[in-house]
Parts: structure tokens; sequence; C-alpha cells
């Protein structure tokens, strides 16, 4: 089942509507354009290769989000990207790396996305 199309963002406060422009075999490319800024959401899943001693095939999914703020003739341009990964193998149970990841994403937290910014770890 894909993603919704146009995809809603909220960004700055702001909602966004990016509209699909791509689509593939387990990926897809959403876009917003305005007259200052560009934003992007890329959704890309993959299957490696089978492992040649156990025989178990690892899956990697990953979301991004990249948002490129046109510069001016006082301003400059700005890009910015956010994204998250997530793997596991092939039969792995769904709802325990999906716990994983709903826990990882309550830890982007505006206080923590400051320290990582001040490279606290």
């Amino acid at each position: 089942m894909a993603f919704t199309d146009p995809l809603a963002v909220t960004l700055q406060g702001a909602a966004l509507s990016l509209v699909r422009i791509d689509q593939a075999r387990g990926a897809a490319e959403y876009s917003f354009t305005s007259n200052t800024q560009k934003v992007t959401a890329v959704i890309r899943s993959t299957t490696g290769k089978a492992d040649k001693v156990t025989g178990r095939v690892r899956e990697r999914h990953n979301i991004s989000l990249r948002q490129e703020v046109f510069g001016t003739s006082t301003t400059p341009a700005w890009n910015r990207t956010a994204s998250f990964t997530t793997e596991h193998y092939t039969g792995d149970d769904y709802t325990a790396w999906d716990d994983l990841a709903i826990a990882l994403a309550g830890m982007l937290t505006a206080p923590n996305m400051l320290k990582l910014a001040n490279f606290e770890s």
C-alpha cells in the first residue's frame, strides 16, 4: 500500500502538500515548491542479498525529507536534510522493529535536536 498522494507534511508550522512526482518499485518521490523553498520527500525500500552463512535476507527502509530554501540577493540559500533508516531481516516480527522505530521517533524532540546541534551525546 502506497503512502498518500499528496503527502501531508508540517514544516515550521506550515502545512505542506507534497505531490508524488515519481514512483518506481519500492521507491517514491514527493515534492512541494513555492517561491521561497522546495521540499522533497523520498521513500525507498530495498532487499539485500542473502547472507552466505545464514541465508537470511536483510531489508532496508529509508525516508528522507529535504528542504531547499532559495537564496535572495541578501540571504544565502540553505539545504537541509532529515532522514530515517530501519533495517531488519525478512520475516522478522514487524511489531518488534516497528516498536524500535517508534521509540526512536519519540526521542526526536526539539530539546534533543538542540542537543544534537550543540554536538552533545
